[in-house]
C-alpha cells in the first residue's frame, strides 16, 4: 500500500497538507501511533506515523521531531487536530524541510480506525497476492500437463515478467534460455551456482539464481533470471518448482536408460561410416558410492548430450560418443571443470580415443582407458588425455605420468648429473643431434662447435646411458625419454 492510498480513502477523509507526487508513492510498511518526545524507539522504515502533536509545545520543536522520523525513514506523517483544533504551519514547514508527506486527520477520525482500515487492506493485498501465486501455479502446471517445452514456457513468462531466463545445468549446459549466453557468462552462473554457501544467490553480473531440484549441485539444474530481483520472489520460486518436473523426467528417463544399459549389456551401436569417440572415465578418493557415480554419470551426459554410456567391470563408466576427438576432449575439460569446486575430494581421471577407419569399437574403447589410467596421476580434479597411439610419442603418452618420469631418469639421469657437474650441455647436444637426423656436420653448424666437438660429446652420452646411437631402438629409446622431458620435471 501507498501513501497516496490512503488519501484516497474516503471512508478516512484525510486532507493533504504536504507531499510531492514521488513522496506520495512510497510504500506504507505498518502504521504506527506515538506522541512520544522520541519517536525513534517506536518506528521503523517504511512506517506511517499517527501523532496527535503533544510533544509539541513550541515551534521549535516540530523541526526537531520530524527530522528524527525523517532519519528513522518512515514514509509519512498523519497529524491528529484534537489538541490544536488544526495543525500548526510549523509542522508542514517541518515536513516541507524534511521530505514527509503530511496529512491531516478530522477528529472525528481516531487512529484506530485508520490503523483498522490499513490492517484491512493489507490482508486484503496479501489474499490477492496469494490468489494470484495459486492461479500462476494452476497456469504453469497446465502448460506442463498440455505437453509444453520447458523452453515455450520459459520464453512466454520471462515476456509476461520482461526479463530475461535461462535454465541450466551444473556443466553448463543451457537447457533453455531467452538469448544466447557467452561461455563467461555460463561460467559465472554456473561457479555461484556450485560455490555459493546458500540459493538463491546473485552472481557478479546481477543474474538471480535458483536450485531447480533438491540434492547435490552437480546433477541440480539452475534458474537464471536478469534482472535480478532486489527480495526472493514467489514468481522465480514458482517457476523453478515447475522446471523441477521437466527435470524430474528427464533423470527418469535418463536413470531408466542406465538401468537397462547395465542390467542388459549390448554392445555399442557403431555404424561403419560414423565418427565415434570413446571415454572411458575413472572415479577416485572417495567416489565408489552409487550416488556419486550417479552424479558423475549425470554430469557426463550433460557435458556430452547424445553419449550412450554404460558400467564395466571394472566399475568404470565407459562411454559412447558421435564426434571428433580434439572436440569431445576440449568439451570434456571446460564443462567437467566447472562442477570441479562441488567435487569434494572426488578425482576424474578421464580417456578420450576416436576409433580409427576400420577398427573396432572395442580397440578405441582400450586406448581411452589406457588413457584414464595414464591421468591417474595428473593434478587438478578433472584430468583428461587423449589416447594419441598413432606415434610412438602419443603411445607413451598413454603411460602413466610416474612411469615417463622414471623411464626418463633411467635413459638420461647420468646425462643430466654429468651436465650439472661438469657443464658439458651433452643433453643440449643429443636433443641437436637427434633433431638432425644424427648428422655430426648439421650438428655442428648448429651449435657453432667444431665436427670433433660433437663426436666427443655423442660417445660420452653412448658411455653413460650404455646405447648405441647407430641403432635405431637406442635412439628411439633417448628420443621419448627427450620429449618426456620437455613435459616433466629434469629427473634428480
Amino acid at each position: 500500500m501507498r501513501v497516496r492510498d490512503i488519501l484516497d480513502a474516503p471512508q478516512l477523509r484525510m486532507r493533504l497538507l504536504h507531499g510531492e507526487a514521488g513522496a506520495l508513492d512510497r510504500t506504507v510498511a505498518r502504521v504506527c501511533a506515538t506522541d512520544m518526545p522520541d519517536p525513534r524507539p517506536f518506528v521503523t522504515p517504511g512506517a506511517l506515523v499517527c501523532t496527535g502533536l503533544v510533544w509539541r509545545q513550541d515551534a521549535a520543536d516540530s523541526d526537531r521531531y520530524v527530522g528524527l522520523l525523517a532519519a528513522a525513514g518512515v514514509s509519512g506523517v498523519i497529524a491528529g487536530q484534537a489538541l490544536h483544533g488544526h495543525v500548526p504551519a510549523d509542522v508542514v514547514a517541518a515536513c516541507e524541510k524534511h521530505g514527509l508527506p503530511l496529512l491531516s486527520s478530522p477528529q472525528s477520525v481516531p487512529f484506530s480506525r485508520i490503523i483498522e482500515y490499513l490492517a484491512e487492506q493489507a490482508a486484503e493485498i496479501r489474499w490477492r497476492r496469494v490468489q494470484s501465486r495459486a492461479d500462476r501455479q494452476r497456469r504453469l502446471l497446465a502448460s506442463v500437463a498440455a505437453g509444453r517445452s520447458v523452453g515455450e514456457l520459459l520464453t512466454e513468462v520471462a515476456a509476461e515478467q520482461d526479463i530475461s531466463a535461462w535454465l541450466v545445468t551444473a556443466t553448463g549446459r543451457v537447457i533453455a534460455g531467452t538469448a544466447p549466453l557467452s561461455e563467461d557468462e555460463i561460467d559465472r552462473i554456473v561457479t555461484t551456482a556450485v560455490t555459493a554457501p546458500r540459493l538463491p544467490a546473485v552472481t557478479t553480473g546481477a543474474v538471480r539464481l535458483l536450485q531447480v531440484g533438491a540434492g547435490d549441485r552437480i546433477t541440480a539444474w539452475y534458474l537464471a533470471l536478469r534482472p535480478a530481483a532486489a527480495e526472493p520472489d514467489p514468481f522465480g520460486a514458482d517457476l523453478a518448482a515447475v522446471t523441477e518436473l521437466y527435470r524430474q523426467r528427464t533423470t527418469d528417463r535418463l536413470h531408466l536408460d542406465w538401468e537397462l544399459a547395465d542390467r542388459f549389456p549390448m554392445p555399442f551401436p557403431e555404424p561403419a561410416d560414423a565418427a565415434l569417440v570413446a571415454v572411458v572415465c575413472e572415479i577416485h578418493a572417495g567416489g565408489t558410492s552409487e550416488d556419486t557415480r550417479k552424479a558423475i554419470r549425470t554430469a557426463l551426459h550433460d557435458a556430452l548430450p547424445g553419449i550412450s554410456t554404460a558400467i564395466d567391470a571394472e566399475g568404470r563408466l565407459v562411454g559412447v560418443v558421435a564426434g571428433a576427438q580434439d572436440e569431445v576432449a576440449t568439451a570434456l575439460r571446460r564443462r567437467l571443470a566447472r562442477i570441479a569446486p562441488a567435487l569434494n575430494g572426488i578425482r576424474l581421471a578421464i580417456g578420450v580415443s576416436a576409433r580409427h577407419r576400420d577398427e573396432p569399437l572395442t580397440g578405441a574403447v582400450g586406448a581411452a582407458a589406457a588413457a584414464s589410467t595414464a591421468a591417474r596421476d595428473d593434478e587438478g580434479s578433472v584430468s583428461v588425455r587423449v589416447a594419441d597411439i598413432d606415434t610412438a610419442v602419443g603411445l607413451l603418452t598413454a603411460v602413466p605420468g610416474r612411469l615417463q618420469r622414471r623411464f626418463a631418469e633411467r635413459v638420461l639421469g647420468p646425462i643430466v648429473d654429468y651436465d650439472r657437474q661438469h657443464r658439458a650441455e651433452l643433453l643440449e647436444t643429443l636433443e641437436v643431434f637427434l633433431g638432425c637426423e644424427g648428422s655430426w656436420r648439421q650438428s655442428a653448424q648448429r651449435m657453432h662447435v667444431h665436427l670433433n666437438t660433437i663426436r666427443y660429446r655423442m660417445g660420452r652420452v653412448e658411455e653413460l646411458t650404455g646405447r648405441d646411437l647407430s641403432r635405431l631402438d637406442d635412439r628411439l629409446d633417448l628420443y621419448l625419454a627427450l620429449r618426456t622431458l620437455t613435459t616433466h620435471a629434469a629427473p634428480a
